[in-house]
């Protein structure tokens, strides 16, 4: 049985919320409706649930989920609360737009959001869907039908987010950079990024979830992907928020005929973090490859949840997810490949590492398979540990410090997952940001019990 929730609260902030967007298209409010009486009707999850076993959201519940006004009266100097090395990241791409609490600001973005040539569009998702709305009826709201109670409470409560549109046979050559900051002290943020990838297209994207140093934000994200036939996405998010901040997130995918899809997750703490990841490889030949990075210090929770769809003969999908764990956070990893009658020749591996840097850390994981196909290549595993003792001690003998020694090998754990970020540029950038979380990571590591190492 679910928690209930505050029935005449929401109800009231809803009937506001939908005041202010009663000049959207029907279709989208009659959604919004639907979702809302989802959320009502179904309360919030519970530990009792299989899906949050690990994940307690009671006291997300406490809180009065409603989002903010427009963020039309974000002042410039409202960015200082946030990592400036982030908020740089994308500042010289042709094509970033930049959120505050859910709502476009365009002096931040500081780009134009339209006028892209060779059909390309980026824009604001509310811009999008005033001057010509069926495009996006294509995707928005098509793929994100598990209503859960934070799925039900984006759809109703979105104002804005972005709108990517990338026309069959065209290559984007630089990143799309989307930006979303959590600013707000009394409200939740609940942005929607909707992107369709048409035949033959190739683009990468790149979202970024901040939270202000500093405040109790919550910030409830969804992201939806539709990818035709040939088509080649790349998709980055990264998310950092400080442990006071909430942040969920879902991201839905549907590919299509001989698709490449790859995302990685970047998750750099917050007091909890819960990435949703829904993959569906709906026909032949789609390849899908899932990364994750999740570091949780002090009393963070951290909580990945994948399922990689195999619908259709001769897909392959791969999923690797590392995870660092110090102080007194829990880590959650739970991966679900299902291969469906039919899927035959499907090849899908995935794999989950942890490390664990401290005593008082804990890591759950769980990866999984549900195979109803004969003809299939598959496998799974799981390894947690402690930095290893004989590269520590290789390392101190050299003349490095125990903490500068951890830094390096908490470095080498996590290279793969930085690997591959395109342009150099972005990557490095990102680099320097999290130098610090590893370094206070490392810190912890300095009091390891001489546990089996992560492999």
């Amino acid at each position: 049985m679910n928690e209930p929730v505050d029935r005449d609260a929401y109800a009231d902030g809803f009937a506001r919320a939908l005041a202010t967007m009663a000049d959207q298209p029907s279709w989208l409010n009659s959604a919004r409706r639907t979702a809302f009486s989802s959320f009502i009707d179904h309360g919030w999850p519970t530990t009792k649930d299989e899906d949050w076993r690990f994940t307690d959201v009671s006291p997300l519940t406490r809180m009065l989920l409603l989002p903010r006004p427009c963020a039309d009266d974000v002042a410039p100097d409202a960015v200082d609360a946030f990592d400036p090395r982030l908020l740089a990241v994308g500042a010289t791409y042709g094509h970033r737009l930049v959120f505050v609490d859910g709502h476009y600001h365009g002096r931040l973005s500081q780009r134009p959001q339209h006028d892209l040539g060779a059909g390309l569009v980026v824009a604001p998702l509310s811009a999008a869907l005033a001057v010509d709305e069926v495009p996006v009826a294509r995707v928005l709201s098509q793929l994100l039908r598990d209503q859960n109670a934070f799925i039900a409470l984006n759809t109703a409560f979105m104002a804005d987010g972005a709108w990517v549109c990338i026309p069959a046979g065209l290559v984007v050559d630089e990143p799309i950079v989307l930006v979303y900051l959590a600013s707000s002290r009394q409200s939740s943020s609940f942005p929607r990024t909707v992107v369709w990838a048409g035949e033959n297209s190739q683009a990468s994207i790149v979202e970024l979830h901040l939270g202000a140093d500093g405040t109790t934000t919550s910030a409830n994200a969804a992201t939806e992907i539709r990818l035709e036939a040939h088509a080649k996405l790349r998709h980055m998010t990264l998310q950092k928020a400080p442990p006071t901040a909430f942040h969920l997130a879902h991201l839905a995918v549907e590919q299509k005929a001989e698709s490449q899809f790859s995302a990685r997750s970047l998750s750099l703490g917050g007091r909890l973090v819960r990435n949703d990841v829904h993959a569906l490889l709906a026909e032949e030949g789609c390849v899908c490859n899932l990364d994750g990075l999740y570091l949780a210090a002090g009393t963070d929770h951290v909580d990945n949840h994948t399922t990689i769809d195999h619908r259709a003969p001769r897909s392959t999908s791969r999923e690797i997810y590392r995870g660092v764990a110090q102080g007194r956070s829990r880590a959650v990893f739970s991966g679900r490949i299902v291969i469906r009658p039919g899927a035959q020749q499907t090849d899908a591996r995935q794999t989950n590492r942890n490390l664990v840097l401290s005593d008082g850390a804990t890591v759950h994981t769980k990866p999984f398979l549900e195979i109803f196909a004969n003809d299939v290549k598959c496998s799974h595993g799981a390894t947690t540990g402690r930095l290893d003792p004989d590269a520590l001690f290789y390392l101190r003998s050299r003349g490095i410090g125990e903490k500068e020694a951890a830094q390096i090998l908490i470095r080498a754990f996590m290279t793969e997952s930085l690997d591959g970020i395109d342009p150099l540029s972005l990557r490095s950038e990102i680099e320097t940001a999290i130098a610090s979380t590893i370094a206070g990571l490392a810190a912890e590591s300095e009091h390891h019990d001489g546990s089996q190492p992560a492999r």
